[in-house]
This record gives C-alpha cells, structure tokens and sequence, in this order.
C-alpha cells in the first residue's frame, strides 16, 4: 500500500507486523494468492572474491540467509528465522565482511559474523554499516551502530572487540566517510544528542590522518544541505550530492577550501539523480562509480567507462528491463537484477572474462511475466499548464473490447511517488480487468524542487486539481469508460481520494480510503510524529499550521464535507495505525451515516499503518469485490489474460 512515511523516520522491513491470529479470515482469491506470493530470492549481493552469493529468501512464512556458490549455482541455507516463533531473531539484512565471513542483521536483535556455514564467529553489535578499509594492522574491522541510531564504533569482526576510535569529534554523529587508506577524514554530527528547534548539523573534515578535523560547513537540522559521498582524487575535494542553485539534484565536486561547488559530475534539468552507488574495493574502501536519475523511467549514468560498456552489453542482453548492476568487479563476476513492468526481477550472474550471463535466482517465482501488463509513461497538462507525470497501465484485451473502466490509484507520503516496475497492486487491478491510473501530481518527488514545492500546503487544491486533470485526459482520450472510474489509495492518496468524491463528485463512481487522513488538523496535532519538533516543522511547512490556519485546512477536509459525498464509500483501516489513528476512519464512518450515505468499513486488527502479507491479502479481496459492484468489472477471460 502507498502509505505516508515521513523522510528518514521508517526502516522499511521483510516483516513489517507481528502474524496475524489462527481465528482471522483467510484470504482464497487464486489471483491474489499467486499475485501476492513472496516466495523468491531478495536482497542478494556478490562476495568480494566473487566465489558466492550471500541471498535472503522467502519460504512457507519463513525468511532464510542462502550462500550460492557462483561456480555452480547451488544454493545452501545457513539460518532461518519465522517471526511466529522468533520475533527477535528475524532475519533483516545479510551483508559481506570478507569472503569468507558475513554480518547477519536480525530484528531488535544483534548483528552476528558467521562463517559460510552459518557458525557464529562473534557478536558484533546493533547494525552493521560497512567494512572499514584494511590499513596498517586492521583487518576485518566493520563499522557499527551502537546506541543510538546514528552513534558508531569501530569492531573487530573475528573477536567481536570494539577498537579506540578517538578522531576528536564530539557530537551525536549523523554520517562517516573513510578514504582509500582506511583513514576517516569526514564527519556529520549533530551538536547535541536530541534534535530541537535550534539544533544543528555540522561538518567536519581533514586532509589528512595526521591532521586535526576542521568545522566546513553547518546547517540547521531541517535546512537542505549538500551530502558528501566520496573524496575525489584532487586533494582537498568532496564529491557531494547537491541541488544547491538549482532545481534538481545533482552530482558535484566540492573544494573544501573554498567551500563551494566546482563542477557538476552528472544531473539532469527535469529528474532528479536518485541514486550515488559506490563499489566495494578490495581493500575494504569504496570507489564512487554510478548514478541513477528518477525519472518516469530510472536511467543509469556510470562514470566508470569501462563498466559503462558492460552496462550496455548487459542492457542489449536483456532488452526492455532495467539491468542494475548491483556489485562485483569489471575484470570478474557481475551480480545483476534485471527487472522491469512486467517482471518482479531475476537475479543473473554475469562473468567478463567469457561474456556469458547465467539466471541465479528469481525474486518473486509464482509471478508470470507473461500473463503481467505493461505500465505505460505519460505526462498531460494540469489546469495551469504545469506538465505532470503518470503512470498508466491497461488491462488485457481493450484493443476490440468495449472502454475498460479505471482505478484512479493515488499514492501516499505525499511528498513519495510510484515507480516504473512490477507492481503487485497495479497487476492484480489489471488482470482483473481495470485500467490504472497513478498520477504523480505536484508535491511528488523527483521531479526537481520546483515540481516539489508547487505541492507545499496544496492539500485539496492544486494537488487535487492534477489528479483531475489527468483523469479528464484519459476520458479525452478516449482510453477509458467515463462511467466507471474508481478513486482510490492509501494515507495521503486515502485522503485524495476521499476528497475527489466530494471537489469531483461527478467524476467518480466510488472511493476507497486506505488509512486516510480525513481531518488535516487532526492529523498535524495527532500523528505519532507529534512530539518530534523537527518533523512538525516540516510537515507546518509542507501541510500548514493549524493554529493559523485551520479555516483553510477544514475547508479540505473530507471529514467537514461528509454531507457531499455522493457515491459509495469503502473505508478501511489498521486499529493500531500511529501515523494516521483509526480515529479518522471511525470519524469519517460516523459523519457519513449520519448524512445517510453508503459507507462499508473495515478495521484490521492489530494493524498499524502497514499491513503484513496475510491482511494486505484480506483488503484486497474486500477492495476487489467492492470495485467489481460499483464500477463493474467483468472477469477477464483467461485467453484474455495472456493476450499481449
């Protein structure tokens, strides 16, 4: 589900609930049960001898750590962990310290190094970060959370000892950069332990390990800044991430000196650049070599011409994906994901020393390309002439077929966006027969800052007016029945779509709201995120202020405008929901009957504002018989299904 996630406040997870209760009803939908499977291989990365593949894999409600062997493709599992029985020893991440051990990441748990059997060789703290590079007699030393979330140290992965790491540098630290010595030279810190209104972020750095850091830069805590990401080769110069005096991000060296940025490295005037990879070298550092844009389509910008090469052999191997190269080294093994619209991903190996390219492993195995529909890329024209992006993806058979009708599918955050790729939401509304829509209105991300602030205390208004707009174009186009359109999403797309009902009341046949926010007050004074003075100083900047301006919010405000809602209403949210409380379901259910109007509810027990894979499967089943009494969508037949 696209649900609001405020920025650097979630740690996304396998398992995002506890299990759901033996007496809970079980979803039986054979579409959503094939769609939804998890089974398949995530989270997969090469070793630095390119000897194996550390993979984590999903089976029969379990997840498990798998070492590969790159020579043959066998595949041994090392640990395995179920949150029904071992809520703190779930699997989160598995990463390489070396070839031979590997840091295994558990759920409010610890970090252990194991061997390539799984045997515990040390217990190395709270969240493995990264290798430090080998320096003088350092070998197989890992950085690592400890404390708090952004407070590290040093540990020797074969003792499990914390090392000295006495760089000068008070403060709660926020990043860490080592050069190809081992040396760190950069350093973020907080200058107090708990953020508050005047807290900053300072910069630290120095040329050298014999010389004394030195304060580069400062910037309040919620003030944008530029981030380094590596050193470049000129002494006294950053490679940074920036899009300081200008609108989109980009990649720039920094001189220290001077304190300004030189020259742009890579960007783009209308996308954003997403993604600064970097590659583990031998000795343990890292060498910046790949950016991604974020485009409607993600591209890929390699800085190394040699991988740039390997790119577009893999690219002409594997047409019509997105082939990302995920590590290992140009003279060796090459660990690659290819995915794209209609495929989940396949995990493919490739070796450079003779160009072939084997498949390793699939992410999800029961998901068949052939029967999946593309997602098209467009952009349309808003009200005021502004150019939005969307997605749009048509189910089977609407070449000879009468107009299909259409899921309006609103994304949350607001300030998040979707993404070109397999979606299992978007296929499952496909194959059973409605065209989907995801506009990716003003207040999106990565389309530049710009794009970005044309969303700022738009709730309701011009955000809205987009996702109008765009739907008009398709009726225009005559790409859709105008008579059967469906708004619907999650969170913030919850709140939108309840809104669409009454700004647009003839536009749409019926709404779905998917842990909505439907009192904007009530959600600026009441979301878990209430007490963190940072984060209400963005959301104030983004939503608006209701201590100053609550006519304004309460004149977009589902849940003060229930009396004009005309068509049937499906709500549906988790009891436990912090970041959105049930509170504004229960509200919005209750001010809807009152004014008689058709309201069907849904509270999910035990659910906060996610939903595991056993409840994600119950709402769409809910949802699915919902679009299909209102708007009417026949079953595809499954010659139909398989039509190109």
């Amino acid at each position: 589900m696209r649900l609001f996630i405020a920025a650097c406040t979630l740690l996304l997870t396998f398992f995002a609930n506890a299990a759901l209760a033996d007496d809970k009803p079980v979803a039986t939908d054979p579409l959503i049960l094939k769609l939804t499977n998890p089974r398949g291989f995530y989270n997969l990365k090469l070793s630095p001898d390119g000897k194996h593949i550390v993979a984590l894999g999903y089976t029969d409600g379990n997840n498990a750590v798998f070492v590969i062997d790159t020579d043959t493709l066998a595949a041994r599992k090392i640990d395995e962990s179920s949150i029904e029985t071992q809520p703190a020893h779930v699997i989160q991440r598995a990463s390489w310290i070396n070839g031979e051990l590997l840091a295994i990441d558990y759920h409010y748990s610890s970090t252990l190094a194991v061997d390539l059997d799984g045997k515990q060789v040390s217990t190395l703290g709270n969240w493995f970060v990264h290798r430090v590079p080998d320096v003088e007699d350092l070998h197989d030393v890992v950085l690592m959370r400890k404390g708090g979330v952004n407070d590290y140290e040093r540990v020797d992965a074969r003792t499990g000892k914390s090392i000295p790491d006495d760089h000068g540098v008070n403060g709660y630290r926020l990043q860490s950069l080592f050069d190809d010595t081992g040396v760190l030279r950069f350093v973020a810190t907080l200058d107090r332990k708990f953020a508050s209104d005047d807290t900053r972020v300072i910069y630290w750095y120095r040329s050298n390990g014999e010389s004394a850091f030195r304060r580069i830069a400062d910037f309040g805590f919620t003030e944008e800044r530029w981030v380094p990401v590596n050193f470049d080769r000129k002494p006294d110069t950053l490679i940074v991430f920036s899009r300081e005096s200008r609108d989109t991000w980009a990649l720039f060296s920094h001189d220290v000196a001077t304190g300004r940025h030189v020259d742009m490295l890579a960007g783009a005037d209308t996308q954003d650049l997403a993604y600064v990879d970097q590659s583990d070298k031998a000795d343990g550092s890292q060498e910046l070599v790949r950016v991604t844009t974020s485009g409607l389509k993600p591209t890929q910008v390699w800085l190394d011409p040699r991988m740039a090469g390997l790119q577009k052999a893999v690219d002409a191997a594997l047409p019509g994906h997105v082939n990302h190269i995920v590590n290992g080294k140009p003279t060796g093994k090459l660990l690659i994901l290819s995915f794209a619209d209609t495929e989940p991903g396949r995990w493919m190996l490739l070796d450079t020393q003779d160009m072939t390219l084997r498949e390793v492993a699939k992410m999800r195995t029961e998901a068949d390309p052939s029967t999946m529909r593309p997602m098209e890329t467009l952009r349309y024209a808003a009200d005021d002439g502004m150019s939005i992006p969307a997605y749009f993806t048509r189910p089977a058979g609407t070449a000879t077929a009468p107009l299909p009708p259409l899921v309006v599918l609103l994304h949350g955050g607001p300030i998040a966006r979707d993404h070109w790729g397999w979606d299992e939401e978007v296929q499952l509304l496909a194959q059973r027969g409605y065209a989907v829509f995801q506009p990716q209105f003003r207040g999106s991300q990565g389309f530049g800052r710009k794009f970005e602030e044309a969303g700022y205390h738009q709730w309701g208004r011009s955000m809205q007016d987009d996702v109008t707009a765009g739907v008009r174009h398709l009726i225009a186009q005559k790409l859709v029945d105008p008579q059967r359109i469906c708004i619907y999403g999650s969170s913030y797309g919850g709140y939108a779509a309840l809104w669409g009902l009454i700004k647009t009341p003839d536009l749409f046949r019926c709404g779905v709201s998917v842990a909505g926010v439907t009192d904007i007050s009530l959600f600026v004074k009441e979301a878990d995120f209430r007490n963190n003075k940072d984060t209400m100083k963005s959301v104030r900047l983004h939503i608006g202020d209701p201590s100053a301006q609550q006519q304004a919010l309460d004149a977009v405000s589902p849940l003060k405008h229930a009396e004009l809602v005309r068509a049937p209403v499906l709500l549906i949210h988790g009891e436990y929901d912090g970041r959105v409380p049930i509170e504004h379901a229960e509200k919005m259910r209750d001010a809807l009957k009152a004014a008689g109007k058709p309201v069907e509810w849904m509270a999910i027990d035990r659910a906060g504002h996610g939903f595991d894979l056993d409840d994600r499967r119950r709402l769409y089943e809910t949802l699915l018989a919902f679009l299909d009494r209102h708007i009417g969508a026949p079953a595809v037949p499954a010659a139909a299904a398989s039509a190109p």
